[in-house]
């Protein structure tokens, strides 16, 4: 489903804040007139008619909006840039210990996930007394929460190893796991958790140091 950028969905809260209980009812009607563009942030509201639509605007659920409301937040850039570098140098570990010993470097490449999709969220709303409380080690639900906030999908090796290696990561349970005969693909993860990690790094905001440039700051054309 689609999900604004940080500026569109800091416009659309401004104009539910503005416009009181029946603003939707409002906003399809400056959509349907075209007079969106004479609201403030009018170029936004345009940009949201046009990427997503009257439907999208419809179908907005509970945990959508709160997506939203995250998306608009501020984040934690600098604890957000600090969570990626050290999923990165897990990262590195698992593929150092991968050809060595099969449990261990499952333990680091789970790691390094968790700290990565930690940290987008964390670039997106979430603090990380929130992260200790609601997600803790759950890696099934740290990357639905990203995916919610932009993240794209993972290949399908690492979202089996997510599914299938998360439980028992969160209980800390991979050695009886592997003892039990878990296997996976693990070069594939590993090539995958790089490129998901590099994903993350693209997420970051310009003010975070060695980041991509987004244009969440720029208007868009109507």
């Amino acid at each position: 489903m689609f999900m604004p950028d940080r500026a569109s969905a800091c416009a659309l809260l401004a104009f539910r804040a503005a416009h009181g209980r029946h603003w939707k009812a409002k906003l399809l009607s400056l959509w349907s007139t075209g007079r969106d563009v004479d609201e403030a942030d009018g170029a936004y509201l345009r940009h949201l008619r046009n990427q997503a639509g009257p439907s999208w605007l419809r179908q907005l659920t509970p945990r959508r909006w709160r997506a939203i409301e995250r998306l608009a937040a501020p984040g934690d850039p600098v604890l957000e840039a600090v969570f990626l570098d050290r999923a990165r140098e897990f990262h590195r570990g698992a593929q150092i210990g991968a050809p060595i010993a099969l449990a261990p470097a499952l333990h680091l490449l789970a790691i390094s996930c968790e700290l990565g999709l930690k940290a987008h969220l964390l670039g997106h709303g979430w603090t990380d007394d929130a992260l200790a409380r609601d997600i803790r080690h759950d890696l099934v639900r740290a990357l639905d929460e990203a995916r919610q906030l932009g993240l794209p999908a993972p290949g399908r090796p690492l979202a089996d190893f997510i599914k299938s290696l998360g439980p028992a990561y969160a209980v800390h349970r991979i050695d009886a796991l592997v003892a039990g005969g878990y296997a996976c693909d693990i070069g594939a993860v590993l090539c995958e958790t790089g490129q998901l990690l590099d994903a993350v790094a693209a997420c970051l905001r310009p003010a975070t140091p060695g980041a991509a440039t987004l244009r969440t700051s720029s208007s868009p054309s109507a």
